[in-house]
């Protein structure tokens, strides 16, 4: 694991980085001893900024290039983000942006729908205790190629479902595979194959 930009005293983290990693390679079924994702700190807004090369929103906390994962220093949520603090939350995102990193690796870094890929990382951080359960899924299919408004809010439930009424290994098939994809209606076609049933929202019925 490497520590950037930061000066910050990391035991804690170091923790978090470690539990975290041994949760995931389980999910995963990966043997990530090598080459293993860096975890980069970034101190302010105004290095994020320069990072992206844009202005970004102040939701902004955490983002995956390959296998580096960056988070906004927890010192710099109060002035720099939109997020209240808390040690859970701050640990739970460092985990989700590592579960991109996963879930890039398994995908040989093909297109995951944004629905997909961010509903993994809620589920397996943790974050969907911190949300309101959604009494229907309406709109986080939608999310193929971009994220916006009900992301969030409910692919992390759409993926919970997923995994805990079908298995994880569908999901991790589905990963596998998205090398073959080349449109939203290829995934739809591949989604089925695999599930049995069609990618509609009256197939996600939360309970």
């Amino acid at each position: 694991m490497t520590f950037k930009i930061s000066k910050s005293n990391h035991s804690k983290l170091d923790k978090v980085y470690e539990k975290s990693m041994t949760e995931l390679i389980s999910f995963f079924g990966l043997n990530w001893k090598y080459n293993r994702p860096n975890l980069i700190l970034v101190p302010d807004r105004k290095t994020i900024d320069l990072l992206c090369g844009e202005k970004t929103e102040d939701w902004l906390v955490g983002w995956v290039r390959g296998r580096d994962a960056y988070v906004l220093n927890h010192e710099a949520f109060g002035t720099d983000s939109s997020h209240e603090y808390s040690n859970e939350q701050y640990f739970a995102l460092i985990k989700h942006e590592l579960t991109h990193c996963f879930s890039g690796n398994v995908s040989k870094y093909a297109h995951i729908p944004v629905w997909l890929t961010e509903g993994i990382s809620i589920y397996l951080s943790g974050q969907n205790k911190f949300k309101t359960k959604p009494k229907k899924l309406t709109r986080f299919i939608d999310f193929y190629q971009e994220g916006g408004k009900g992301l969030y809010s409910e692919a992390g439930f759409a993926v919970e479902l997923l995994v805990k009424k079908h298995g994880k290994q569908k999901i991790l098939k589905l990963l596998k595979r998205l090398k073959e994809v080349n449109s939203r209606k290829d995934f739809a076609n591949l989604f089925k194959s695999i599930y049995g049933f069609e990618l509609k929202y009256e197939n996600f019925k939360i309970v």
